[in-house]
C-alpha cells in the first residue's frame, strides 16, 4: 500500500495571482500573491499534492513564469 496523498487543484489567476491588473500574456504576472495563499499553498502541501492550474499553462512560457512567481513568493 502506497501512502499516496489526495489532489488539491488550484487555480492561479484571481486565487493564487491577484490579478488586480488583468490580463497582460502568458508570461506577464505583476501582481502580488492574494493575501494567505501561499502559505495555504505551503501548509496544504503538507496533506495533499498541489496541482495548479491556468490558461497560462498551455505555453512552456507561461508554465516557467507560474513557477518562477512561486520560488520568488
Amino acid at each position: 500500500m502506497t501512502d499516496r496523498k489526495p489532489i488539491l487543484s488550484l487555480d492561479w489567476d484571481g486565487v493564487i495571482h491577484s490579478y488586480s491588473s488583468g490580463w497582460q500574456g502568458a508570461t506577464v504576472i505583476p501582481d502580488p500573491p492574494n493575501p494567505g495563499a501561499m502559505r495555504f499553498i505551503w501548509d496544504a502541501s503538507e496533506h495533499y499534492t498541489i496541482a495548479i492550474s491556468s490558461s497560462r499553462s498551455s505555453s512552456w512560457m507561461g508554465r516557467r513564469a507560474m513557477k518562477a512567481y512561486l520560488a520568488k513568493h
